[in-house]
């Protein structure tokens, strides 16, 4: 009998902490002003690193840096990206300041 209950205390006790999280959570309530927790922003670096193939994960870029590459990749950039992430890649932008998650500052380590 005892060994039955140290089971279902054990089996209970991870339920029970998962619980009170995602009450407090929940009664914080949801803002996009909010900088996500440190779980959310572990579980999101992940995901994007599995995204990422293996086999393309240290691949050089095909485009040589020429004058024409750089002009048409900031081109690109401004067109498609810089809305949410600023031109300087900071993501402090009108839309990037009101987004959740936040654009990442690409500037930083971890987004290289």
């Amino acid at each position: 009998m005892k060994k039955y209950k140290i089971v279902l205390g054990a089996a209970f006790l991870p339920l029970a902490v998962l619980v009170y999280w995602g009450w407090v959570t929940v009664r914080g309530g949801f803002s996009a002003r909010d900088r996500p927790s440190a779980v959310e922003a572990f579980v999101a670096r992940n995901a994007r690193a599995m995204a990422v193939p293996s086999s393309d994960r240290n691949r050089k870029n095909p485009y040589a840096a020429t004058p024409e590459n750089l002009r048409a990749g900031l081109e690109h950039f401004a067109d498609h990206c810089a809305v949410c992430h600023a031109n300087n890649g900071s993501g402090d932008t009108l839309f990037g300041r009101n987004m959740y998650p936040k654009p990442p500052d690409l500037r930083g380590a971890r987004s290289q």
